[in-house]
């Protein structure tokens, strides 16, 4: 993958996640930690799901090389590949639906990610001003090893082709996450942060 196609698809979790990082950081309130750490728990929800639709619509393979789309950053640019795919195997696994299917449930695991990236900063920087804070950055950088380790086995999950242990691992870490995230807003509810 190109470099150019790997920034593009950067900039594209990006811009799915700057919604509700605007959101949070636009509140005036001092609960900007803990209402980041719910969108994470929802948006986590909403990965779980659409990885579910993903997996039900045969979608899995849309896209069979990770993390792009045949070696750029959407389907959109990659409509010749698709089309060559397509003609090979017409009932097969690539259409320009199910390409667009798997690159959306990427896309909203790469806001995940950036939310959880932005959590354990968050955590991290306030714990370095204030030691004394019930708030300690271990659970949020737990979370993000968690979803480093998650996006492995997505991965893994397309470039080895959709095998069923690795299929089941990456759904049991999927849950895994929201558990963990889950623990970590509620937490957030029980100190007041």
């Amino acid at each position: 993958m190109q470099a150019s196609a790997l920034a593009q698809l950067g900039a594209t979790g990006l811009l799915v996640a700057a919604l509700p990082l605007t959101l949070v950081w636009l509140a005036r309130d001092a609960d900007k930690f803990r209402k980041l750490a719910w969108f994470a728990v929802f948006l986590t929800f909403d990965l779980i799901l659409f990885g579910a639709f993903t997996r039900l619509s045969d979608s899995g393979l849309g896209c069979p090389d990770w993390p792009g789309c045949y070696g750029l950053a959407n389907p959109f640019q990659a409509r010749e590949a698709i089309r060559a795919a397509e003609a090979l195997a017409p009932h097969g696994p690539v259409t320009p639906l199910k390409a667009w299917i798997e690159m959306t449930h990427r896309y909203l695991a790469m806001a995940v990610g950036v939310l959880i990236v932005a959590l354990a900063l968050h955590s991290w920087r306030r714990w370095r001003r204030d030691r004394s804070t019930p708030c300690s950055p271990r659970l949020p950088g737990a979370l993000l090893l968690f979803v480093c380790l998650q996006g492995a086995f997505g991965a893994w999950t397309v470039t080895l082709k959709l095998q069923p242990v690795i299929v089941t691992i990456h759904l049991l870490l999927g849950m895994g996450l929201l558990a963990m995230s889950t623990w970590l807003a509620a937490r957030q509810d029980a100190i007041g942060a």
